[in-house]
């Protein structure tokens, strides 16, 4: 299974600098504190099982997760061009540079853990399409990345793309097509043979589309892991239109979730009066139609629907749950909890360390409550600010601030509502 070890991306919607994300366990003795917090690789190495996001209204939790389905769409729809998002909160040209290169450019890297080796993953677009692609692998901890492939555009000016229809050593493009040349560069590849990418690889390709797809569709091993992360493990949980939205998660698999008793347990985390669900297919969160049991024996029906906010939104945080901690996936769900009460919420991240699994769950809060070291390693806890005069968005690390220690008097929400880490939720 493939668990997200870190990532970094800039210049996306309204993150103009480097927004580092890591999910590595601290090397330090407090982690024995919180055993169940994370998961040991083959390699020694310990990933985090989740982390959580809080920030103020509006402050760039939500175009956090935005990074990531950004990314996600360009593996699931790999027959258009990848180009950097235009859902960009800034005009276009405020952040021009002063060498004249392009505002476009929005680089990723993503690091993925796979059993006992590493793989990172490098993506760099602009408008016109893919600047830079490579993917790297490490078989050691420490790290010590080797190329499996590199894909390299010939790089000219606005004004050479428009004028020239070649420049040295470049085939040429122009602006209507925004068609480039790219040089492939290719390392140890595992799983493809000689012939086959002889014939693939040109001196020059003339694609734009993602080298890691073509690769794994020719079976090297690395491309196979990367791609199936994107596609298969990673989902993306956001609210749309009063209801949750589970991208990478068919209508078929849902169903199946919650027809499992295992996805009923988690669901009684909220109320264990409940003893049974039936399940509606066209309108789960709707329509189905839950069962108490008194003390007296006696029970009573109700849809799902009709009863409290905290319950309908709880039922469909199970299946966030269940996702991580049955289906292994790495799931980014943005502030799909809002109705849900701080215990409650303490007790499904309970639940999730509780489980043997290599599932992960990051996710965007209002809740500031259940920012506690009593159940939240410092490196679990992220925060994003938003600079008043920029309107640029911030990533940190709770665990950036080295005077804030685990017996510090206060809870960590109390310090962060006092201004105390860098910022302060508002109404």
């Amino acid at each position: 299974m493939s668990m997200l070890y870190s990532s970094t991306f800039n210049n996306f919607t309204s993150f103009r600098d480097d927004a580092i994300f890591d999910l590595a366990a601290p090397k330090n003795r407090v982690r024995r504190r919180y055993p169940g917090n994370f998961v040991q690789l083959e390699s020694g190495e310990l990933l985090l099982k989740y982390a959580v996001l809080a920030g103020e209204n509006a402050g760039g939790k939500s175009n956090f997760i935005k990074a990531f389905k950004f990314l996600r769409s360009l593996f699931v729809r790999n027959d258009v061009v990848p180009r950097s998002s235009r859902n960009l909160i800034f005009c276009e040209g405020a952040w021009d540079a002063s060498d004249g290169s392009s505002t476009t450019l929005q680089p990723f890297e993503i690091e993925i853990a796979i059993k006992d080796y590493f793989l990172r993953y490098t993506l760099h677009v602009d408008e016109a399409g893919i600047v830079l692609e490579q993917l790297e692998r490490s078989e050691k901890s420490p790290h010590s990345y080797h190329p499996v492939f590199r894909l390299l555009r010939c790089e000219r000016s606005i004004v050479e793309r428009v004028d020239r229809a070649t420049s040295e050593g470049c085939e040429g493009g122009d602006r209507d097509s925004d068609r480039y040349s790219y040089r492939a560069e290719v390392g140890n590849l595992v799983g493809v043979s000689g012939d086959l990418l002889a014939s693939f690889l040109e001196p020059e390709l003339d694609s734009a589309r993602l080298m890691v797809i073509t690769l794994s569709m020719l079976g090297e091993r690395s491309c196979k892991d990367i791609v199936s992360w994107f596609t298969s493990d990673l989902v993306i949980a956001s609210r749309g239109e009063g209801a949750f939205v589970f991208e990478g998660v068919s209508d078929d698999s849902l169903d199946s979730i919650l027809h499992d008793k295992r996805y009923f347990e988690i669901l009684r985390l909220a109320d264990a009066s409940i003893t049974d669900v039936k399940i509606d297919r066209d309108n789960p969160f709707g329509d189905s139609v839950l069962v108490r049991t008194l003390p007296s024996g006696k029970t009573y029906e109700r849809r799902l629907g009709d009863d409290s906010a905290g319950i309908i939104d709880f039922a469909q945080w199970a299946v966030i749950v269940y996702l991580v901690v049955y289906g292994d996936k790495t799931v980014f769900a943005d502030e799909v909890d809002g109705s849900i009460d701080p215990l409650l919420a303490e007790r499904a991240l309970a639940f999730i360390n509780g489980m043997e699994h290599r599932g992960q769950l990051v996710f965007t809060t209002h809740n500031v409550l259940i920012l506690t070291p009593r159940t939240l390693l410092k490196e679990q806890i992220y925060f994003v600010a938003k600079d008043p005069d920029t309107l640029a968005s911030t990533l940190y690390a709770l665990s950036d601030f080295s005077d804030v220690r685990y017996d510090v008097k206060g809870e960590v929400y109390d310090l962060y509502m006092r201004g105390m880490l860098g910022g302060a939720l508002q109404s």
